[in-house]
């Protein structure tokens, strides 16, 4: 039995049986035919269907924040700003999926090379409680649009809002079997993944079961995006605006009762200005007002479940016996409901539970520092690598030392927020993969070359301490430029340089040649009869005939030679030995 708990006052509003087998069966078997079909369908036609998802969204905003708020705790106002959010992402992929999967050109030897973006197939989606709504949606709008289909397995303490999800999927006018809610118990994840009609796996949830999902996936070769825990970090410096940064550490902080990934949890501060922002920072955490999550003044409802809210309080327990100061909170509230005080503790140190461990629920970590290195070292002191705030007046120098941060995303004088425009993601035990931008909607494609024949004839580039010169004796040195096959037509180039009174021997090849004079003046003796060349004149020389080039003058001079294949031969006359020039003489011959 799956059962819906109103954190508000522990109270059951609804309870549900799982889904059996056979359901879970034939809800794989629909997906995978309707993404057969779904794949086939243009992206611009298929955008259609995120415009529907953003319209239903929006029409149905006060009933599905109701049901986020009831379901997991969150004030009323920011579970209506979550329905929002859906919806603008949906729009976003709608206008912008084309683009994103749009076949990319590739120079390469083809007569055509593109990158094109194909589905994957049925990807399974396992999602949690905190954003019941925008989790998913984050991954169904980019992932539908690029023609994948969908199972949804949320977290079980939010199957009110799992329904609702596939309710608003079918009004929006989703295929019939390219999406379905799976009401399941987490033991019978592992057969759905390992399912051959389930092509990837993305997953948001802690870093735990992320390892398992991972396991479960790599095991049966599947694609796997994972955004699991954070202990991200807020560094105040000390030409900071103080201010401002206390008022964007609290929202920071605080919202969504503190049970985000991306919520700063460690608040690290130079000691110059560290007792002034906490001041400030508690004094904006004691205007913050606790109560009923459904009136719209609340700030702080209530946490989730009753062992998250017993989990965190051990973990504040154990970093004041450690030697924190608890400036304020640190208890549960007493009354109904899963209510626990805004909490700030203050001088944590690295080897503390608040500092070592990802805090999920209402409590700041006020870590104090000598300087902005040291403000790096901690941040980057922890197995998470999530998102990351810094706040300083110099952004020049803030971002510079952004670069240094162990992080998926670093903001600037901002609060850390996921938004469909720039990817989202973490290193390190944070997961891996990106979603929304870009990156996101390609994470479950198949990124395909598709190369188009015949090769065509490529270009090539020689720098001069690239080529080799030969000695052609008698004050003559060649250097070849070139050795290509053009398409039909084949060539060798290159350059003979002439000391003066130079000359090379009498000599034919047994195919055309085509001669430029560059520099200086020569006589081309061609069969026994000389002709005069001033620079910039050219000749043209039969195969099998006998020819050679004379520097007559004083000065240096300098022939441009081109035969028409290559495979060119040259004989002495003198001596009849034949090389093949190629062989001879080509550095770039492929």
């Amino acid at each position: 039995m799956i059962t819906a708990i109103n954190p508000a006052n522990g109270g059951e509003l609804a309870r549900f049986e799982a889904h059996d087998d056979a359901y879970v069966d034939a809800a794989l078997s629909a997906a995978a035919d309707a993404q057969k079909a779904w794949r086939k369908v243009p992206v611009e036609e298929r955008v259609g269907l995120l415009r529907g998802m953003a319209r239903v969204l929006r029409a149905g905003k006060a009933r599905y924040a109701e049901m986020i708020t009831l379901e997991m705790g969150k004030p009323i106002v920011e579970s209506e700003a979550e329905i929002e959010k859906c919806a603008y992402n949906c729009d976003f992929y709608a206008e912008h999926a084309p683009q994103y999967l749009a076949d990319e050109p590739v120079a390469s030897n083809a007569s055509e090379s593109v990158v094109a973006f194909d589905p994957l197939g049925v990807v399974l989606a396992i999602m949690p409680w905190n954003y019941p709504f925008w989790q998913f949606f984050r991954f169904a709008a980019p992932a539908l649009a690029a023609g994948n289909g969908a199972i949804l397995k949320h977290a079980n303490n939010v199957p009110q809002c799992a329904l609702a999800i596939e309710e608003i999927m079918k009004e929006a006018g989703c295929p019939e079997g390219l999406f379905a809610t799976l009401l399941i118990e987490p033991a019978k994840v592992a057969a759905i993944i390992a399912d051959d009609r389930i092509a990837a796996v993305t997953l948001t949830g802690s870093t735990e079961v992320g390892a398992i999902v991972a396991s479960q996936a790599g095991k049966a070769l599947k694609k796997q995006v994972l955004e699991l825990g954070g202990s991200d970090p807020f560094i105040v410096l000390a030409d900071a605006d103080l201010e401002e940064a206390a008022a964007g550490a609290v929202k920071a902080r605080y919202i969504n009762v503190g049970q985000s990934c991306v919520n700063a949890k460690r608040f690290i501060v130079e000691e110059a200005v560290a007792d002034h922002f906490v001041e400030l920072f508690c004094a904006g955490v004691a205007k913050l007002k606790i109560g009923d999550p459904m009136k719209r003044d609340t700030n702080i409802g209530p946490m989730a479940r009753a062992n998250l809210m017993g989990g965190l309080h051990a973990q504040v327990e154990k970093t004041v016996a450690a030697g924190a100061t608890l400036r304020m909170g640190g208890r549960p509230i007493d009354g109904e409901g899963f209510y626990y005080s805004p909490t700030v503790l203050d001088h944590v140190t690295p080897e503390m539970t608040a500092f070592r461990e990802e805090t999920f629920g209402p409590v700041a970590a006020i870590i104090r520092v000598k300087d902005a290195g040291e403000a790096i070292r901690l941040a980057n002191q922890t197995e998470f690598g999530l998102g990351s705030a810094i706040w300083s007046r110099d952004v020049d120098r803030a971002r510079t030392l952004a670069r240094e941060i162990e992080a998926g995303a670093v903001f600037i004088n901002g609060m850390v927020a996921s938004d469909p425009r720039y990817p989202f993601g973490g290193i390190k035990r944070s997961g891996y993969g990106r979603e929304l931008g870009v990156y996101g909607i390609r994470e479950f494609v198949n990124i395909k070359t598709v190369w188009i024949g015949p090769p065509k004839a490529q270009a090539a580039i020689l720098r001069p301490k690239e080529l080799k010169t030969n000695d052609r004796g008698g004050g003559a040195r060649t250097t070849p430029l070139v050795t290509r096959g053009c398409g039909s037509t084949s060539m060798i180039n290159g350059i003979t340089a002439f000391d003066p009174g130079a000359a090379i021997g009498l000599h034919k090849h047994n195919c055309e040649e085509s001669v430029m004079v560059i520099e200086g003046k020569a006589i081309a003796e061609i069969d026994g009869v000389q002709h005069h060349l001033d620079t910039n004149d050219t000749t043209w020389i039969p195969a099998n005939v006998p020819h050679r080039f004379i520097n007559a003058t004083d000065k240096p001079m300098r022939i441009f030679w081109t035969y028409a294949s290559i495979d060119a031969t040259r004989t002495m006359i003198a001596t009849g030995e034949t090389r093949t020039i190629d062989a001879e003489h080509s550095p770039a011959n492929p």
